[in-house]
């Protein structure tokens, strides 16, 4: 489920707001305004909408090349990360696993891998990027509306261990199991988020949204506003879903569910999130919401809490106190 963002007066300042001549975006001086505009833009990337909301004193054409600096960045990360671009790097570097060769990757990709790893060690595995073979049959089943092959997912599944990725030091990397695929799709999103808002921070633009298909990374709060408005899903008195406002900034945020994507076979829905322990899609109907310091933190724990659930939840909050969590069951 996608949040909501309010439309309000939303404004972002520069990190030196009292200048009087000159910006460089692009390496272009560009005469500043003297009132300060509101500029959105999207980009489609990574199969959802990216979507950076701002305002600043500069010109349109000048924010408009600050956007799509911005939108540059995201596009080199999804040649980096897809899974289903064959030439990506994470689809070369799943060609050579098994084969006991290293291989020299990106930073952002090395960066991602690290994180995902730290992540399913956090979460005893419910957060596994390994799982890319399994994900590859799911996708087949939900366009066939039918249920993966049970003896392919049960050699899948066999695959399935972030212990199978071995990172080294100047960006090396390899995977020691043949057969083995990685799946970034459940933190991707959220990583791109904060590399969108530390971009517009490096450009001086400090109050601003980036929002990657949900994965929200915010930064300060709108001029004369506590924070921005963000809707969560609740339930209300009835049981019925319903939305709750949050105040936010300086965080990242997103919620998870199987609310649009899923197989539904012989009355019972199969999520698209995965079990990585079982191979088989999340069949209780949770919503997950997750706000952390940054949009990467809240993807990657919203997909591991919702295949933990409440229980799981409750047994690894004490170690995580800096990650708020909202369990909707539905």
């Amino acid at each position: 489920m996608d949040f909501k963002i309010y439309g309000i007066s939303m404004t972002c300042s520069f990190k030196n707001i009292l200048f009087s001549a000159v910006l460089l975006v692009g390496g272009t001086a560009v005469e500043a305004q003297q009132t300060e505009q509101r500029y959105s833009f999207s980009h489609p990337q990574m199969g959802t909408e990216f979507r950076l909301i701002f305002y600043c004193r500069f010109d349109s054409i000048t924010a408009r090349a600050a956007a799509n600096r911005v939108f540059a960045k995201v596009d080199a990360l999804n040649s980096a990360f897809s899974d289903y671009q064959p030439e990506s790097e994470l689809n070369r570097l799943c060609d050579q696993a098994g084969s006991g060769e290293k291989t020299t990757i990106s930073k952002p990709l090395w960066d991602i891998l690290l994180l995902s790893k730290q992540y399913s060690e956090r979460t005893n595995g419910a957060f596994d990027v390994t799982i890319g073979a399994v994900t590859r049959l799911w996708r087949r089943a939900r366009s066939m509306q039918e249920l993966p092959d049970s003896s392919r997912l049960a050699a899948a599944q066999q695959t399935v261990d972030y212990r199978h990725i071995l990172l080294y030091g100047k960006n090396q990397a390899q995977i020691d199991l043949k057969g083995t695929r990685l799946d970034l799709g459940g933190i991707a999103q959220g990583y791109a988020a904060d590399v969108c808002l530390e971009e517009l921070r490096n450009l001086g633009i400090r109050q601003a949204l980036a929002d990657a298909g949900g994965d929200i990374a915010l930064g300060d709060p709108p001029p004369g506003e506590k924070g921005w408005k963000i809707e969560r899903p609740t339930l209300d008195s009835t049981g019925q879903l319903a939305n709750e406002t949050l105040l936010l900034s300086n965080c990242g945020i997103t919620t998870s569910g199987a609310t649009f994507r899923f197989l539904e076979v012989n009355g019972v829905r199969y999520s698209h999130i995965i079990d990585p322990r079982t191979g088989m899609g999340l069949t209780h109907r949770n919503l997950v919401t997750v706000m952390s310091n940054k949009a990467v933190d809240a993807d990657a724990w919203a997909t591991a809490l919702s295949v933990l659930g409440p229980e799981g939840w409750e047994k690894l909050k004490e170690k995580h106190p800096g990650v708020k969590v909202w369990i909707t069951t539905y």
